[in-house]
């Protein structure tokens, strides 16, 4: 007879409510440090296409360097340990990224230390999923992970106007002073995240179900879940086409400031905030391919939107964006939660780490190549405008994008039938 592994309840439902607070100082984190690094670009005045580079070619090298997550594993038998590890020395990339950018006013320097930043913090994904994968029971999954998010997103909400508010406060003396400010208080926050981290229970009893030559993971994926992570693949690549260019396209074309930025990123996710319960229910109820059918249909067509947007009278576009933006919070909130779910039902709770890391590689490696792209159309703006006369080179990128979305959403998703 085969022995059952023994969960402990107690432990894990402790760790559960202690992962809610852990993940509230990352989202303070986030809201005061990544959710600005594009508003920190465009101070730099750096170009779209150096700006999408910044924004996309870190995500690849992140992917890239994530796949030693594994070996890294093998050598500290804790998830606990080399989360914490890695999230330590992420940190202190902070402040490298603030001298890169400002001090040493080195382009490549900063690329550097952004793409340092993103390995170090994609890193941390796979132990992390295989960490929680065996916390929360499957019967739970939706639900647990809605209402983490959702408190989560309140605290990423508040920081992230904090942020906004006080890059706006230093807009007409040092502006580089408002940054060193909120990114100080981001890093304070990731050492919050630390301690709690520390504090959850991590099983020991656990380490077989990731011990798992590199072929056999290979040769192991089921042919749902390499058809999955080719779906998330080419859907990220379509999105960041376009994507990185957002916060290029709000400061220069809609000439927003910063305050009214904040408004736009932070009221905007209110609605994707207060939609994680329902998410989460809605996928324990109708299943996870339904809701990423649903959601990601919406998500193709969302370009468009902000194309009409530019026509609008002045005083109508803050409003409009705020409701386009609060639309697409929505989506992505949705969309997100039941892709991780999905996730977890192909994998089984079994090697979690490298078929994780697989997944994280295929999308860094196509949010790259989507931006470059993006980046490169509106570099040689003039062959666009030769095609197709719009007010804005960022225009015809948009479109483009919603051209890929709407192609893959009819590869992958038309069929009401799951297939990913």
């Amino acid at each position: 007879m085969i022995k059952r592994r023994r969960r402990e309840s107690k432990h894990i439902r402790s760790s559960l409510k202690t992962s809610t607070v852990e993940g509230s100082w990352w989202a303070v984190m986030y809201g005061m440090v990544e959710t600005y690094f594009g508003a920190f670009f465009e101070f730099l005045k750096y170009s779209s296409y150096e700006i999408s580079v910044l924004s996309t070619l870190p995500i690849f090298f992140g992917a890239l360097f994530q796949n030693l997550t594994g070996w890294f594993y093998d050598i500290l038998r804790s998830r606990k340990t080399l989360v914490i590890l890695l999230k330590f020395i992420q940190t202190i990339t902070i402040p490298l990224i603030l001298y890169a950018g400002y001090s040493s006013g080195n382009y490549f320097l900063l690329l550097g230390f952004i793409c340092i930043y993103y390995a170090l913090a994609m890193s941390q994904m796979s132990p992390w999923t295989s960490w929680m994968g065996y916390l929360v029971p499957g019967r739970l999954r939706g639900r647990y992970f809605g209402n983490r998010s959702q408190i989560v997103r309140i605290f990423m909400l508040i920081s992230s106007l904090m942020a906004g508010a006080v890059l706006n406060s230093f807009k007409d003396t040092n502006t580089f002073n408002g940054f060193i400010l909120i990114f100080s208080i981001g890093m304070i926050a990731n050492f919050g995240s630390m301690y709690y981290l520390r504090k959850q229970y991590e099983p020991d009893d656990t380490s077989e179900d990731e011990k798992v030559e590199i072929d056999e993971s290979s040769i192991s994926m089921t042919k749902d879940l390499k058809r999955f992570i080719t779906y998330d693949s080419l859907s990220e690549f379509s999105f960041h086409v376009s994507g990185p260019l957002m916060m290029v396209y709000w400061l220069r074309d809609l000439n927003f400031d910063y305050i009214e930025l904040a408004i736009l990123i932070n009221v905007s996710q209110v609605l994707g905030l207060f939609s994680m319960r329902y998410w989460g229910k809605r996928i324990d109820h109708s299943g996870t391919y339904t809701t990423i059918r649903f959601t990601s249909f919406w998500i193709a067509i969302f370009p468009v939107f902000w194309v009409f947007l530019y026509y609008l009278p002045n005083e109508l576009i803050l409003p409009g964006s705020i409701v386009i933006a609060s639309l697409a919070s929505l989506m992505f909130s949705g969309r997100a939660l039941a892709l991780d779910n999905r996730l977890y039902e192909h994998m089984k709770s079994k090697k979690m780490i490298k078929i994780t890391s697989k997944r994280v590689f295929f999308r860094g490696l196509s949010i790259f190549i989507g931006g470059f792209i993006g980046g490169v159309l509106t570099k040689y703006e003039s062959g666009l405008y030769s095609l197709v006369q719009l007010d804005t080179v960022i225009h015809s990128v948009m479109i483009f994008s919603t051209i890929l979305r709407l192609a893959v959403w009819l590869y992958f998703l038309r069929n009401t039938k799951a297939v990913i």
